[in-house]
């Protein structure tokens, strides 16, 4: 060795470098593998975050539509505008909230200032907005535009909310929303300013946020954002130097001794240590709010920075201590019980739901997610996990389940009142029709001139029309109200089939329709309300023979399934109904007016009525129809209901 001290450094200055090299390669291999993972989990963050942004404006709005539909008075301007002004208040990035009335202007804005372009302009006269508007009006659901030039400036979109009551659209809700603040909402979740996000429908180009950093893209990844009906691409790209495979080791070759070339390995593997641990901090602080470590007994000893921004209370109280024991509360008295002991059983669990109380009187609310730490001999030394702050999401909550409460306590009072108003209507009614009959029918002697019975007669039909519907809406309220008691008995099929022919046998015969019975042999009884069965199947009779031409064949039949479930169906000729209208046509109140063959009269009560009685026995309504061909209404009664005989 003293002989060759050159030889014997040179081959020690190969053996390190050689080694130096070889974990600079792994080295760089990781920090690629661990940069993609990260970017992919940022992407989803992102676009969790910027989809739950949109959605929870959009079910807010949905709200709004629904308080505005509740009102059995018109929709009134100040009603509006003081909705509107909550919602454009309690939601960041709304450029507007305007009232579009039913011949597609907008007529009420709110704010109003910076947005007086839209003022009683025609929405349905625009390329973009008024062939969204035609969409709203044909299927009553809410839809999007396409990117477009806004009248106030800029570029953005705008959803249309239908406001519909019994079946009529008073109007629509139309917010308005900007792409440049959609896209930069998520600079909190980037703090670094290493992610940056561009926003494409289709293939073109919408928008990106303002501050992109400077650095090239080093991957991106792309992700379904969702607007309503409208579908864009949201890339998530990921900025940086990439790192490469930059070696260290030119500078040893001109250093005489290994000692120094052997420290500038370490120094550059240090660094890139270093990076890599920066970089996984940075992703997860876009991810998560603040970190946290326990022990094996579950006392916190490590917390991250952000943990008294985020929770409102000082360290301190939480290190040393399990989180049982520094006074927080779960969603219910034994949450905190089961989740330490799911802890006691080294599981990982994700989403506990817990919140503290803040010195200032608030709550914060924080979803914890962890997994259980082993050493390198197996041994568990406790756990590691991260939090999340979801206030936001918990006030969003508590907003959308007042609103329903306020909406069902709205229905049960308007189910009340047509209660209430029913009885009131069903006394004179029938005062009325008593003494009709007895003018029409001369009970007590000539009555003068025949007009005068033709005159009663028409009193007692009208009458009776009038009374069947008050019937109708009294069923009705009593469902929607949970008062309406079945009275159930044996129920012979087929003497409730011949009930309803002989009501409708002269009509049918009037018209040159053919009434027609069908009882299957293993489906002739059934368990339910003798006079519900009769109802239905005079309701479906009725609007059977109404909608059936002369020539025409109405059948009622009764049938089993191969689950030993019981049909009665009523089958016509008649002229059909259009597909697009076979679900409305089950609502109350609603009548297919819109062609011209199906114009009849009637309430619109009988096929929900049919549809409500059906469903209180737990069964339920299957509609079938072919224009031009005739319909089928299956009514399907469940097993539990079947008599064998």
């Amino acid at each position: 060795m003293t002989r060759a001290p050159a030889a014997i450094s040179a081959l020690a200055f190969v053996v390190v470098l050689a080694a130096a090299l070889y974990a600079q390669l792994m080295i760089e291999a990781r920090d690629n593998e661990e940069r993609a993972a990260q970017h992919a989990f940022a992407r989803a963050h992102i676009a969790q975050n910027l989809q739950n942004y949109l959605d929870t404006r959009f079910r807010s709005i949905a709200g709004l539509v629904a308080q505005l539909a509740m009102s059995d008075a018109t929709v009134e301007e100040a009603q509006f505008v003081k909705l509107a002004r909550a919602f454009h208040e309690n939601f960041s990035g709304v450029q507007a909230v305007n009232w579009v009335d039913r011949e597609g202007v907008a007529r009420w804005i709110v704010p109003l200032e910076g947005n007086e372009a839209v003022k009683d302009r025609n929405l349905s006269a625009l390329d973009g907005p008024g062939s969204v508007i035609a969409a709203v009006r044909k299927d009553g659901r809410p839809h999007a535009t396409g990117p477009v030039t806004l009248l106030q400036g800029g570029r953005g979109f705008a959803g249309y909310f239908p406001v519909a009551r019994g079946g009529e659209t008073l109007g629509l809700v139309n917010v308005v929303l900007r792409f440049n603040d959609l896209v930069d909402s998520i600079a909190a979740l980037d703090p670094r300013g290493r992610i940056s996000v561009g926003l494409y429908h289709g293939d073109a180009f919408v928008a990106e946020q303002s501050n992109t950093p400077d650095k090239p893209v080093v991957s991106s990844l792309s992700h379904e954002l969702t607007v309503l009906d409208q579908v864009y691409r949201l890339e998530v790209r990921a900025h940086g130097s990439s790192s490469g495979l930059v070696s260290p080791m030119i500078p040893v070759l001109f250093v005489n001794t290994l000692f120094a070339g052997a420290l500038f390995l370490a120094l550059r593997q240090i660094g890139l240590l270093a990076r890599s641990e920066a970089r996984f901090r940075d992703h997860a602080e876009i991810v998560f709010d603040y970190l946290w470590e326990t022990d094996a007994d579950q006392r916190f000893t490590y917390v991250s920075g952000a943990f008294e921004k985020i929770v409102g209370r000082p360290a301190s109280d939480f290190l040393g201590r399990r989180l049982s024991e520094c006074d927080v509360t779960g969603m219910s008295e034994a949450a905190l019980r089961e989740h330490s002991a799911t802890m006691g059983q080294q599981i990982p669990f994700a989403n506990f739901v817990f919140f503290v109380d803040r010195p200032d009187g608030t709550k914060s609310w924080i979803s914890s997610s962890g997994k259980p730490l082993y050493s390198s001999s197996g041994r568990f030394v406790g756990y590691r996990g991260a939090d999340r702050s979801i206030d936001e999401q918990v006030a969003t909550e508590r907003r959308l389940r007042k609103a329903w409460e306020h909406a069902e306590a709205a229905n049960r009072a308007k189910s009340n009142f047509l209660a209430g108003m029913s009885h009131e209507l069903r006394t004179p009614l029938n005062s009325i029709i008593g003494f009709s009959e007895i003018i029409r029918d001369q009970m007590l002697g000539p009555v003068g001139k025949p007009q005068y019975v033709e005159y009663a007669n028409d009193v007692v039909t009208s009458g009776r029309h009038l009374l069947s519907l008050v019937d109708d809406v009294l069923d009705l309220s009593k469902i929607e109200s949970s008062t309406f008691e079945l009275s159930e008995d044996e129920v012979e099929l087929a003497t409730a089939f011949d009930f309803v022919c002989r009501g409708f046998r002269r009509l049918a015969e009037s018209r040159g329709i053919s009434l027609e019975v069908e009882v299957g042999e293993n489906a002739a009884y059934l368990r339910a309300d003798t006079r519900l069965i009769r109802q239905m199947v005079m309701n479906l009779v009725s609007n059977a023979i109404k909608f059936t031409d002369r020539g025409g064949k109405v059948l009622i039949l009764s049938e089993r399934d191969d689950a030993e479930c019981i049909h009665i169906k009523v089958r016509d000729t008649g002229i059909g109904i259009p597909e697009e209208h076979l679900a409305r046509v089950l609502e109350p109140f609603v009548q297919v007016r819109e062609t011209a063959l199906l114009s009849h009269e009637g309430s619109g009560l009988g096929l929900s009525l049919v549809k409500r009685f059906v469903e209180l026995h737990g069964g339920a309504v299957d509609l079938q129809s072919v224009l031009g061909e005739g319909t089928t209404v299956d009514l399907a009664f469940p097993e539990n209901r079947s008599i064998g005989r």
